[in-house]
Parts: C-alpha cells; structure tokens; sequence
C-alpha cells in the first residue's frame, strides 16, 4: 500500500494558518524587509502557484519569476533571501511545531510505502527541515514532493498523477491522509482519502 500524507494538521497538529503566522514573522524579522506588504505579494505568488496548470516551468522557478516581476526585484535576490533564511532561520520553527505523534509512530512501524504529499509550496531544504521538525527520516519516505520536483498543486489532478507516473503505481494502491479538500482531490484520480480525524480508519491500515 502506498500512503500519501499531507503536513500541516496532518502529520503535524498546527493549521496551516498557524504555522504561517511565524513564519512570517520570523521570516521578516530574519530578512530585515520593512515593507509588510512583500508578506500578501507572497501570498499572492503562492495563490497563482496553486493555480498553476501547465509544465512550462517548475514550481520554483515559476513562483521566482513571478515575485520577481510583483516587486521589481530579480529572480536571484528572492532565491538567495529564501535559501539563506531556510538554511539558518527556519530551521528554528521546529520550536512551535506540535508532531502528530500516534500518525507518527505508526509510521515508524509500519511497512507501507510512505508518500509526503505536502503541497509542494517549499523548496526542498525547507522540505527537509520539514521532515526533521517531526522527528522522522528522509528515508522514511518513498517520495518528497517539493517545488523544485513539481509542476502542478494540490487540488490540481495532475499532482497526484504526476507522482502516480513516477512511482509506476496504481490509485487502487494507495490512500491519501489529510485534513484539507486539496488533500481530498485525490478522489478526481482513483486515490481514496481518509480524514485525519478518520483516527480509526487510518489506525487500522497503518
């Protein structure tokens, strides 16, 4: 069985809306920008990222070149902001996340095909610190997805059938874990979906 699993409120129990707060925060605070306005031109860029149903461009370099052209600034100052601050700010996040420790054991012990099925939103250094917030392995997973190795969003179809093709796997294989009607749009491709809240249900497969 292959198991896709979302992150926020999924593996871990704070809402995206949460989480975003201090990241935020510490992203400004960190970067020192003064403008809070660059924080709803972010949100904006990741809104039409979301959208984004073509595979001109990966997720990173499309979101880039988009903050680029909002705010005048070049495609290589944004890249070297977010990747200095994932490398040496972000890393201490890990602080306000609260791990969804009984999905997480049953990871730990189960023999499934893990899947992380994170809207691929972040980069995948971001991704990795991640992953190390809950205390699990990058090996713990059959696949990451990440913007730099995705074209398309959740709810857009295309991203699970992007992983499908990669994997070689059928959606009769596999069951999605989340807390969202992204997560949920696995449905539109075979793939059944299980409510993290579902405790039962998810506890008898895992």
């Amino acid at each position: 069985m292959y198991i896709f699993l979302d992150y926020d409120g999924t593996l871990i129990k704070n809402k995206e809306e949460d989480f975003q707060k201090y990241y935020f925060y510490s992203f400004l605070n960190y970067t020192n920008i003064k403008d809070k306005k660059i924080i709803d031109i972010i949100l904006e860029c990741t809104k039409e990222l979301i959208k984004k149903n073509d595979r001109k461009e990966n997720n990173l370099d499309f979101y880039m070149n988009l903050l680029a052209k909002k705010t005048g600034k070049s495609q290589e100052y944004w890249y070297n902001t977010f990747f200095d601050f994932y490398e040496k700010e972000f890393p201490n996040l890990k602080n306000i996340i609260i791990p969804n420790k009984k999905l997480i054991n049953k990871i730990k012990k189960s023999n499934h095909n893990f899947i992380f099925a994170s809207n691929p939103v972040f980069p995948e250094i971001a991704i990795n610190h991640r992953i190390n917030f809950i205390n699990l392995d990058l090996n713990d997973f059959i696949y990451i997805s990440t913007m730099e190795n995705s074209y398309f969003c959740k709810p857009n179809p295309n991203y699970f059938l992007d992983i499908l093709k990669k994997l070689k796997i059928k959606p009769a294989d596999c069951i999605m874990i989340g807390d969202t009607d992204f997560d949920r749009a696995s449905l539109k491709v075979g793939i059944d979906f299980i409510h993290i809240s579902e405790e039962d249900k998810w506890e008898s497969i895992l």
